[in-house]
């Protein structure tokens, strides 16, 4: 046995696949590639080959990442999910005989519920004032985040020819290159309208209104394509501006979008389809979220469910 000095091409021929197959975005072939990469310095240490690795070699390397505790338990689950991909790719091409990682457990985590953003605060954040172009844009983005559901890189990469205002949607492209429409409400559509008005003299002044970020639907204050960073720094600005106690960024209203259309006794299958979830099981985790606020209702407002609110009471 030896190291295989085919090891690097055996993993950029995956990651082409993962690009050229099955559609991953760039930002998720870094993160298979840099799981691969390590995993190819482990067997290095050991003068193994990428094609001799054993189920003894992947437990050896599942508790390396754990023993070490350097690793969150998603990180090294994350990890593991990526190796046990790679090897059923190499068994279908015949490469192997076996996935060395098939049986390999990940660590146990507890799974975070998403943060939601009360109906109370969410028409704070709607309601708004706008005194110029920047401060129109940033409430048309706050509307289109809790209107649509999306999520940030997709919004960002939208263009204004992706807005089908007469039907009250947008076309998204989102993960994997799989595009789906997403609509607009009447308010958010009335503030779409007028934004892009205002837009397009605003490109016209910045001297943007040609080139590659032309058709961009959100703009920065240059006139070119908005950035997530300065997305973040705007949810921050407004966070303070409103005083919010919670954490505000465009995730959580995609969280809330989520949850209160079940709360509004939405199907799981629709939200799936509106937040462009590949599997239900990724959607089901809004379920519990609607669970906890059941129990939050029924134990602040059923008498049954006040326990310690009856018990002092009755207490000489």
């Amino acid at each position: 046995m030896g190291a295989d000095p085919n090891n690097t091409d055996h993993i950029e021929a995956y990651v082409s696949y993962l690009l050229e197959v099955r559609h991953v975005s760039e930002r998720t072939a870094i993160s298979y590639r840099h799981d691969l990469t390590l995993f190819k310095s482990f067997l290095a240490e050991r003068n193994i080959g990428v094609l001799e690795v054993t189920p003894m070699d992947a437990r050896r390397f599942g508790a390396s990442m754990i023993r070490g505790g350097d690793y969150k338990p998603a990180t090294v689950n994350r990890r593991l999910s990526t190796l046990r991909g790679f090897y059923r790719h190499l068994v279908k091409n015949g490469l192997c005989q076996t996935n060395p990682f098939g049986r390999i457990e990940g660590s146990p985590r507890f799974r975070r519920l998403p943060e939601v953003i009360s109906r109370q605060e969410i028409e704070r954040i709607l309601s708004i004032q706008f005194h110029d172009f920047l401060g129109l844009r940033d409430t048309v983005m706050f509307h289109l985040f809790y209107s649509t559901g999306c999520r940030l890189s997709e919004l960002l990469a939208a263009d204004v020819e992706d807005l089908e205002l007469d039907d009250e949607r947008l076309l998204v492209h989102g993960k994997g290159n799989r595009q789906r429409y997403v609509f607009l409400n009447p308010g958010t559509k009335a503030l779409v309208v007028h934004y892009l008005d205002r837009r397009a003299v605003f490109q016209f002044e910045q001297g943007t209104a040609t080139g590659s970020d032309s058709h961009a639907l959100l703009l920065g204050s240059r006139g070119k394509r908005l950035s997530a960073s300065s997305v973040h720094s705007i949810f921050e600005k407004y966070r303070r501006l409103l005083g919010l106690r919670t954490r505000f960024t465009p995730h959580m209203l995609r969280h809330s979008f989520a949850t209160h259309l079940l709360d509004n006794d939405s199907g799981i299958r629709i939200v799936q389809e509106l937040l462009g979830h590949a599997s239900i099981s990724t959607t089901q985790i809004y379920t519990h979220v609607t669970k906890e606020r059941l129990r939050t209702v029924y134990e602040h407002s059923h008498p049954h469910g006040r326990k310690k609110k009856w018990k002092s009471e009755e207490r000489p």
